[in-house]
């Protein structure tokens, strides 16, 4: 027995196109928020080199689409290199880092680097609705290191010091905002950007 489909031609090829358009997407069309001299490869196994989002220096990647996530309406791109992996998922009313550990250095902020453990990250219509992991940041007094959390739809990240004495609060907002409350040696300075 056989069965037909009632399609035309012109239904089979546009279908057949669709397939072959997101099976060979390349790495550059996928990737927004993030800058990088340069994205080779498909979107399912490509590669960025220098890349970074705003002072977060991320180097060179290796970068890979997931086609299941996509088939549910998101995509979720996972990067990794020697010491850093995580992934990063954006969706309609959705977007959020996934399980990020491993070292970011920073370019123009008083913190040389923050190391993740485990982090992950979600703001659902702008707002943090999730937040859990270990962040420490590096400065040239030490470590301070806590927990983050979403504190009134903000992704908040208040690390400290063993005596307290020196202290960062880095507030992060669904559109990229960020304000840092530092407080060193007693001085206390506040940093306001945009990743």
């Amino acid at each position: 027995m056989r069965i037909r489909f009632p399609t035309s031609r012109p239904v089979i090829f546009g279908v057949m196109f669709m397939v072959a358009l997101i099976m060979f997407l390349p790495l550059r069309m996928v990737v927004s928020g993030v800058t990088a001299r340069e994205a080779s490869g498909l979107a399912w196994a490509g590669s960025l080199k220098e890349a970074r989002v705003g002072p977060a220096v991320l180097g060179d990647l290796d970068a890979r689409l997931s086609p299941v996530r996509l088939l549910v309406g998101e995509a979720r791109l996972a990067v990794s290199r020697a010491d850093f992996t995580g992934a990063v998922v954006m969706a309609p009313n959705r977007r959020a880092a996934e399980s990020v550990t491993g070292t970011l250095p920073l370019d123009g902020l008083p913190v040389g680097s923050f190391d993740f453990s485990d982090v992950s990250v979600r703001f659902r219509d702008g707002l943090c609705d999730r937040a859990e992991g270990i962040v420490r940041a590096n400065t040239d007094r030490g470590s301070l290191s806590g927990a983050a959390r979403c504190d009134r739809g903000a992704l908040l990240l208040p690390l400290a010091n063993g005596s307290g004495e020196d202290k960062l609060d880095l507030r992060v907002t669904g559109d990229g905002r960020y304000d840092a409350g530092i407080v060193a040696g007693g001085q206390p300075v506040t940093i306001s950007g945009q990743f």
